[in-house]
This record gives C-alpha cells, sequence and structure tokens, in this order.
C-alpha cells in the first residue's frame, strides 16, 4: 500500500508540473508581443521540459528558406550562416510535410538517413513544424536528452502543445511588428513632407527676395522715365541700360528657377533605397483602393518569377505609386473575369512586365507617344494614372515600354541591377539609420558619418543628423582638412573638450553648434581609414567625454564590419537585408530604452581600470554596459514594477539575455561581446542562469558587469523598495562575494566607491 501511495503521489506530482507548464506557456503569451522574447521562451520552455541538450527554433524567411532564430548549445558562427531550404534535411522535410518527426535512434530509421547533413551529430531527436493558418512559419528542434535517453511520445506531445503555442505568439507578434513596421514608415513619410514643406517655404522666402531687387528697379526705371518730361539723350540710355541689366538678371534667376524645379521634381525627390519588391507588389495588393478594382470586376492579380522576386533600387513610396496607378489605369480596360499578370525576371536588368490577355485599341494608346509635350489638364484621369506612372520610371532613368499585340498588351520597366548602385543605396540607407541609432545611444542633436570619395579621395557625408540639406550637399573635406580630414590622416579618434582652448585647431563658426566639446571617430576597414564618424551637440549641453569615446569607437567597428562585408561582396542579400532590420529595430528599442543610467557605464571603466584590464577590455566593457539588458524592452513594464512574480514571469526575465543577443545579432560581429551579455546572471558559486557556469567559466567582462549591475540596481529606488545607501549596497554585495560574485571584483568596486 505504501508503495501505490507513493506512485500516486508521483503521479500526482508530475500531473501538477505539467499543468503548471501548460499554464505558464498560455500565460506567457499574454507577456509580451515581440518576436525575439516569444521564440526564446518557447524554446526555454521546451528544453527544459523535455531536458533536451541542444535545441533551435528555425523561421520561414521570404525566400521560403528555414533560418535559425533562437538556439542552445549551438555554435554561433553556425547559427548565423545556417540555411535550408523547404524539403531539404530533417527541419525542412518537416517544414514541407507539415508533420512533426520523433527520432529515438537514428542509426535504426534507415528511412531519415538521407535527409541527415554532415553537420548532425546525434542520435534522438524531436523535429515539429510551426503552422498558423496551414501555413508554416518555423520548425522547433531538440536535440540529445542530457540524461542519454532518447526521446519519448510524451516529450513529442508537449513540443507539439510548445509548436501550437508558439504558432499563435508568433502570429500575432508578426502582425504586431507589420503595424509597428508600417507605423515608422507613415511617421518617416510624414517628416519627409514637413521637410519638403520647409524646403520649399525657404526657397519660395529666397526666390521672392532675390526677384524683388531687379523688379523694382525696372519698375522704377520705367516709372522715372514716365513721369520726366525734359530728360536728356544720355540720362535715358543710362536708364535703358539699367533696364536691359536687371532684366538680363531676372530672365537668368527665372532660368535657374525653372532648372531647379525641373531637377527637384526628376532627382531630389527621389529617395533611392534597397527596396523588397515582393513585399512592394503584396502591399499593393492588399491595398483597399487595388483590391476594391479587383473585386468590381472579379480580377485576378497573378504574381510569376523563375529565379525569385529580388530587390532592386528604388524610391519605395514612389514605387508603389507606380504600381497601384498602372493597375488602376488597366483596370479600366478589363473585361469581368480577366486577369493581370506581373512578371519578375532578373538576369543582368530586373525586369517588370505587367500583362493582360488581349491587346488595347490604339486610341487608348494615342496619347502615349505625345506624352512629353502634353498638357496635363487636358488629361482624362485614366491616362493621368498613366502618365504619372511613365513619370516615375523616368525619374528613376528606367527602360519603359509598351507592346500591344492581338494576344496581349503588356508594360515592361527594365531596371539596371546597377552594382555600384545598389551598394550606394545600401551604404546610404544604413549609415542614415546608423547615424540615428548612434544619436540615440550617446544623447546627442548633432551628428555625421563621412566616407571617403572613390574618385578623390575627399571627405563626404553619407548619413547626418541634425545638419541642413545644404550643408549635407556642400561639405567635402580633404584628408588633413579641419577636425574630420585630421582624424582620417592621422587614423586617430580625437575628443576634444573646448576647441577654442585647443591650439590645433580654431572653432568654426556655425551657428548649429551650441557646444563647444567634439568628438570625432575614424571608421576603418582592416587598417585603412575609409571615413570618419564626428559628433557635436550634446543633449545635456555637457563635454564629450573618455566614455563617449569608447562607445563611439566601438560603434564605428560595428559599421566598419558591415562595410567591409559590403565592398567585398562576401554579404549575402538576406545579410544585408537583417542588418537593415537590425538597425531599425535598435533605433525603436532605444527611444524606449527604460534602463539608461549615466554612472554605469562610468563605474564599469572604473572597475575594469581598477582590476588592470587592457584599453581594449575596457572599451568593449563600457560598450556592453550600454547595451547588456536591451532586452528587458520587450518585459511588460508591470513585471518589473512586481515585488513577487510569478513562474511564468520569472522565465520571461531569466530569458532576456537571449532576447538581447538577438536584437543585437546582425549588428554585432563580436562573439566576446554576446557571451559577456549572455552570461552576466552567472553566479560564481554556478547557481546562476542561463548556463549554470561557475568561477572562471564565466566570462571576465560578464562577472565584472554581474557586479557593477548589482551596485547600481541596490543604490536605484524601485517601486518595490527603497534605494540602499552605497555603504550598505557594499555591504550586502560583499556578503554575497564568492557566491553570487567574484571576490576580485567585488574587492576592485569597494576601491572605487569608496575612493
Amino acid at each position: 500500500m505504501a508503495e501505490l501511495a507513493t506512485l500516486n503521489n508521483n503521479d500526482t506530482s508530475e500531473l501538477r508540473r505539467k499543468l503548471s507548464i501548460l499554464q505558464e506557456i498560455s500565460s506567457s503569451n499574454l507577456l509580451t508581443d515581440h518576436l525575439s522574447t516569444i521564440v526564446n521562451l518557447m524554446l526555454e520552455l521546451a528544453i527544459n521540459y523535455t531536458g533536451a541538450e541542444k535545441g533551435s527554433i528555425m523561421l520561414v524567411d521570404p525566400k521560403d528558406e528555414l533560418y535559425i532564430y533562437a538556439a542552445r548549445g549551438i555554435d554561433v558562427g553556425f547559427i548565423r550562416s545556417y540555411r535550408v531550404k523547404i524539403g531539404e534535411g530533417i527541419a525542412g522535410h518537416v517544414a514541407k510535410t507539415k508533420r512533426p518527426l520523433l527520432v529515438r535512434d537514428i542509426t535504426k530509421e534507415k528511412r531519415y538517413q538521407s535527409l541527415l547533413k554532415g553537420h548532425y551529430r546525434t542520435n534522438s531527436f524531436i523535429s515539429a513544424p510551426i503552422i498558423s493558418k496551414n501555413r508554416v512559419l518555423g520548425v522547433i528542434n531538440l536535440n540529445d536528452k542530457k540524461s542519454g535517453e532518447p526521446f519519448n511520445e510524451e516529450d513529442l506531445g508537449f513540443v507539439k502543445v510548445v509548436a501550437n503555442q508558439a504558432a499563435v505568439a508568433i502570429e500575432n507578434a508578426m502582425l504586431i511588428k507589420k503595424l509597428n513596421a508600417k507605423a515608422e514608415e507613415l511617421e518617416e513619410l510624414n517628416k519627409k513632407l514637413i521637410e519638403s514643406d520647409l524646403v520649399k517655404t525657404e526657397f519660395i522666402t529666397r526666390i521672392s527676395h532675390e526677384l524683388r531687387t531687379p523688379l523694382n528697379s525696372i519698375k522704377g526705371s520705367i516709372y522715372y522715365l514716365k513721369v520726366t518730361k525734359d530728360i536728356a539723350e544720355a540720362e535715358r540710355s543710362e536708364f535703358y541700360e539699367i533696364i536691359s541689366k536687371e532684366t538680363d538678371k531676372l530672365i537668368n534667376i527665372v532660368e535657374n528657377l525653372l532648372n531647379f524645379l525641373r531637377l527637384e521634381d526628376e532627382l531630389k525627390l527621389i529617395d533611392r533605397t534597397i527596396i523588397d519588391l515582393q513585399s512592394v507588389i503584396n502591399e499593393v495588393k492588399e491595398s483597399g483602393l487595388i483590391s476594391r478594382r479587383l473585386r468590381e470586376k472579379n480580377i485576378t492579380l497573378s504574381v510569376r518569377s523563375s529565379n525569385g522576386i529580388p530587390t532592386v533600387v528604388a524610391d519605395r513610396v514612389r514605387l508603389i505609386q507606380l504600381f497601384v496607378n498602372l493597375i488602376e489605369w488597366l483596370s479600366e480596360h478589363l473585361n469581368p473575369n480577366d486577369q493581370i499578370d506581373i512578371g519578375v525576371e532578373k538576369n543582368d536588368y530586373v525586369d517588370i512586365s505587367i500583362s493582360i490577355p488581349h491587346q488595347l485599341p490604339e486610341d487608348v494608346l494615342a496619347f502615349e507617344r505625345q506624352l512629353s509635350s502634353v498638357i496635363l489638364s487636358n488629361l482624362p484621369e485614366e491616362q493621368l494614372k498613366f502618365y504619372i506612372a511613365r513619370r516615375i520610371a523616368d525619374a528613376h532613368r528606367w527602360r519603359f515600354e509598351i507592346e500591344n499585340t492581338p494576344e496581349r498588351f503588356s508594360i515592361t520597366i527594365r531596371i539596371p541591377d546597377s552594382t555600384r548602385n545598389r551598394v550606394n543605396a545600401i551604404v546610404d540607407t544604413c549609415l542614415n539609420r546608423f547615424i540615428e541609432l548612434v544619436s540615440e545611444v550617446l544623447d546627442v542633436n548633432i551628428c555625421s558619418i563621412m566616407l571617403s570619395d572613390e574618385l578623390t579621395g575627399d571627405l563626404v557625408i553619407r548619413g547626418a543628423l541634425g545638419l541642413s540639406e545644404d550643408i549635407i550637399k556642400r561639405t567635402r573635406l580633404r584628408p588633413g582638412d579641419r577636425i574630420a580630414g585630421w582624424v582620417a590622416l592621422e587614423g586617430k579618434p580625437l575628443l576634444i573638450e573646448d576647441i577654442e582652448r585647443d591650439p590645433r585647431f580654431s572653432k568654426t563658426n556655425i551657428p548649429q553648434y551650441t557646444t563647444r566639446s567634439l568628438l570625432s571617430v575614424p571608421v576603418k576597414i582592416e587598417d585603412r581609414v575609409v571615413g570618419v564618424l564626428n559628433l557635436n551637440n550634446k543633449k545635456t549641453q555637457e563635454p564629450f567625454t573618455k566614455i563617449d569615446l569608447y562607445i563611439a569607437r566601438e560603434l564605428s567597428r560595428r559599421i566598419s564590419n558591415f562595410l567591409k562585408g559590403l565592398y567585398s561582396e562576401s554579404f549575402t542579400e538576406d545579410e544585408v537585408r537583417h542588418f537593415m532590420t537590425t538597425l531599425e529595430n535598435l533605433v525603436f528599442i532605444q527611444k524606449r530604452y527604460h534602463k539608461r543610467q549615466p554612472l554605469l557605464p562610468e563605474l564599469m571603466m572604473r572597475v575594469l581600470e581598477a582590476l588592470s584590464a587592457s584599453e581594449e577590455e575596457k572599451s568593449i566593457g563600457v560598450y556592453v554596459s550600454m547595451f547588456y539588458d536591451l532586452g528587458l524592452i520587450t518585459v511588460d513594464e508591470s513585471v518589473l514594477k512586481k515585488k513577487k512574480i510569478e513562474p511564468s514571469e520569472r522565465r520571461s526575465l531569466r530569458i532576456h539575455p537571449f532576447t538581447t543577443v538577438s536584437l543585437l545579432n546582425n549588428f554585432e560581429h563580436s562573439n566576446e561581446v554576446k557571451r559577456a551579455i549572455l552570461h552576466h546572471h552567472e553566479h560564481y558559486d554556478g547557481t546562476g542562469y542561463p548556463d549554470g557556469l561557475k568561477a572562471e567559466e564565466i566570462p571576465f567582462l560578464s562577472r565584472v558587469l554581474s557586479v557593477v549591475d548589482a551596485f547600481c540596481a541596490m543604490i536605484s529606488e524601485r517601486p518595490y523598495r527603497e534605494a540602499l545607501s552605497k555603504e550598505e549596497a557594499l555591504r550586502e554585495i560583499k556578503s554575497k562575494a564568492g557566491t553570487l560574485y567574484d571576490p576580485q571584483v567585488v574587492e576592485a568596486l569597494q576601491r572605487v566607491v569608496r575612493s
């Protein structure tokens, strides 16, 4: 009876554990709508429940390839590079069949041998699809139990539950991400419209001032000649000369005005960036205007491509306008149940063809031959749509052709796939995002990044914040000229606390500069200087410090690493896209990051100095201290204010280092930085997380960050407790030396704080 009672108690305990975990899975979906947190949380639950040694969650990208989004126990380098097509390998097979797979011993399962790839070093594994509305979002994989036993049906059942919950949460997170992206896009568009209005206002003011002088001279001269009866011939000739000169000046101003407006219309309003053509077409198809037009006549719109739909260099807003106007124009001339076919082919060019299955009447196309001399007010509305689309193509310098045969009518837009244009567009887009990130991290109003011109070697501004368009376009510096030129020539960073007291430079009288402190850092590819990062005007109006220098230097190294990969063509298109997305996300997150404390990076640097750390370790340590807890942005703020948190909330907090690394992943190339962030909650005695490392197994920077972070938290007020004094915090940390904290780091902290 005693044995039976024990068995019943064990069963009851196990049932409670399962119910607890299932409840945690359900409640975890309510904690956050951030994709990285959800994926890491689901993986953590699956690994903990099944006792797996390794695991990963792979998601499907736009090219229908699986890539590793989150992983445990897998090499970082492998995670970044691994891609598998749907249908290939174990994960690809599961994604294709949409059926979960349990293998107890691969050596005995001959039918799966052909699916294995060289990297597979496992006997027992589970692979389950993550499916939402019959669409595969990804795959969850678990490999090898820590106990050495094979996975069983119970493990598989639990993983299927996790996969189902993950599908709901991931779908929701992706929708939220799309909404946020659309909101950011609308915000950016609104910003451009405001800037455009300001530029036009300034332009009109300047032109009106320039026109006023010659017009007044002409008007005054004519009035004098008109009212003066007796006037000498010499004097009359003099006034005629004034009228002639002022008229010439007026003609010159008007011609310049017309040239400016033509250039403004053709080039300046085109904001070229790298555009995912597939996403643009999808957006056009799903837009209310187009979907309504197509429904009215039951018209279907199909998209085809034999070698995948590529990215193009274009203005996103203009490209959408082009598609919308052409499809609207075509729909006017379609019969019920007709079809519009969009074909995309990439060879030396990207050719976009938009066709319908019959020809158009010649009178419909007659106006197209006189577009260069057309008067817009005389065009019917549907022809105006065609005209606008044609002008957008012309402004981009794209080839635009129509073909009208008995079988079909088609419009072909040929986009040059120039490597140089693509690289320049990528660089400009990324550098402007990078500058936004720098301004948020270092809290500055004015910053710019200059790169060397390929032909002249001059430094030109490729990304800027807080500078006028006129300054951006006019600024060109030779190496050695002024501050940025000096930094480029010497290849050394320059920190100026007060430029008026620096004998090497004289302050340039630029009204945007409200502070006398400047920071300029070289951007290098290996040992070659390719540009300069310039920082001015801290929002606090305080001078720049060594900490700012460390952070700026580390940030410049990240953008240098990206430029190196881009210029050497070693980056794939996916890697470029992921890098750009990561930059956008980091800018978005930095604007909302609540855990900023000026003391922490300062203390991090001082403690590292007390530990005789190298200059490199100090630089990286300060940089890490600015980003290490970004993952907390995905946790509901109400959870962070609680004195007592639920198990599901505790787990979401524990996985925040993985979320941080995931947020930084495509931007951060240093494994040392990632390991420092990942392990800053390990305990010196091995009781911490995520891997239970102890003593010297814990990365050096993680051990330092752990102590500094704890001290700064203790002396800060929290909703659930008052702040400790510095001495109280030091005593508390000292009492945990050897258990939670590295004793040497604790001693260094005490010396720094008390000094």
